[in-house]
């Protein structure tokens, strides 16, 4: 079967070869400058190396806000270059040259255009006919909000569906219905096939799209996958076959607690509260803090590391479903500060707060010595 040939645009180095005024080039794409009511951007020439080529189609995937923010124009030639004011240019030559106005070098084109179109996603480029393809992009401030296209891919040709049916429907012409009507058909096969052919990053936790990634994560037993950000997800499946081997155990539930929250848990079990078991006023309280029974486990973890109770409760949820059947789990959310009642551990989150007088009830405050050297020194300052 004929290799389709195409073009991509889909990093800095490809739209840097080209030119533009207005336009900033990004790692994404291109996009419009702030501050800038219009721009345009003239693509590098495309050669597909056969006079007379029947270019294909065009994907773009762009952000725009409306049909009137984007704008293409599609040029095509079998010549390489043009004559302007007695000199003859080559079109990648013309295309750069700052010294020639861009109304200049649309004028100049203008025989050559050979489709117009506002903020395309697919298009098939019936028209454009000829060994040189290149494209303008104009991009227009909308309410102050500045389009971008992030991804272009444009086909030199393509399969057609009509060489396959007896030679009397192949001789309508170079605009022939047929041809045009097969055309449509011929993009969506394009398209499938192109997904079977790359259905195997599917199967990559690193590249696989989103719905994907969920699908992933059934089959090696990570439940809930809804409640993971897609970026921790990835990593977690990309070594998760080889933690399903200690499924259960407390490197295993480490090991998930971290990947969700970014940063090591602390785990507290039974047995490690047992070695104080000689001095028993520690032992006492820990076990009444941290170890309820010999089958219950105290997960302690940073607020910083999941700060939205959304994030909290998809933890709690995480856990509750990877811990063995007859293990009870207690998760505690060590807050910043140093507050009574509260789980305070120095180096982990024990922060000095703002100072603030202590209260009874609401209705009466303790006076502290701090607090009467910060007003008197500011009585003295004033002073």
């Amino acid at each position: 079967m004929e290799q389709l040939r195409y073009y991509v645009f889909n990093k800095k180095k490809d739209f840097v070869l080209g030119c533009s005024k207005n336009i900033q080039v990004t790692e994404q794409g291109i996009a419009l400058e702030a501050g800038k009511e219009s721009g345009s951007f003239f693509s590098r020439l495309l050669d597909s190396g056969e006079e007379g080529n029947q270019w294909h189609r065009a994907v773009i995937q762009s952000e725009g806000f409306g049909d009137d923010s984007i704008q293409f124009y599609f040029y095509c030639s079998d010549e390489e270059g043009v004559a302007v004011d007695g000199r003859i240019y080559r079109w990648q030559e013309l295309l750069r040259d700052e010294d020639i106005s861009v109304e200049k070098k649309r004028n100049i084109m203008k025989p050559y255009l050979a489709h117009v179109v506002q903020n395309p996603r697919d298009i098939l480029l019936y028209h454009a006919r000829g060994r040189y393809l290149w494209v303008e992009i104009q991009l227009f401030c909308q309410a102050g909000f500045h389009p971008k296209i992030r991804h272009m891919k444009i086909y030199a040709g393509n399969r057609s569906f009509l060489s396959y049916l007896p030679a009397i429907y192949q001789t309508g012409g170079k605009e022939d219905f047929l041809r045009r009507f097969l055309g449509l058909f011929e993009a969506i096969y394009q398209d499938f096939d192109e997904k079977i052919a790359a259905s195997t990053k599917q199967l990559d936790p690193m590249s696989a799209e989103p719905e994907f990634l969920h699908w992933l994560a059934k089959w090696v037993g990570v439940a809930n996958a809804h409640l993971w950000q897609d970026d921790k997800l990835r990593l977690l499946l990309e070594g998760i076959v080889s933690k399903n081997l200690v499924r259960g155990t407390r490197e295993y539930m480490e090991h998930m607690v971290s990947t969700f929250t970014g940063e090591r848990p602390f785990l507290l079990e039974y047995c490690d509260i047992e070695q104080y078991r000689g001095n028993e006023i520690p032992y006492r309280s820990l076990k009444q803090l941290y170890a309820y029974g010999p089958y219950e486990v105290s997960v302690l973890v940073r607020e910083q590391a999941v700060p939205s109770l959304r994030e909290q409760h998809a933890l709690k949820k995480m856990i509750e479903d990877m811990k063995p059947a007859h293990i009870r789990i207690h998760l505690v959310i060590m807050r910043p500060g140093i507050t009574l009642g509260q789980s305070v551990y120095v180096g982990v989150n024990s922060v000095l707060a703002a100072y603030e007088r202590a209260n009874l009830s609401g209705m009466a405050s303790i006076p502290s010595m701090v607090g009467e050297v910060q007003t008197q020194a500011k009585e003295e300052k004033e002073e």
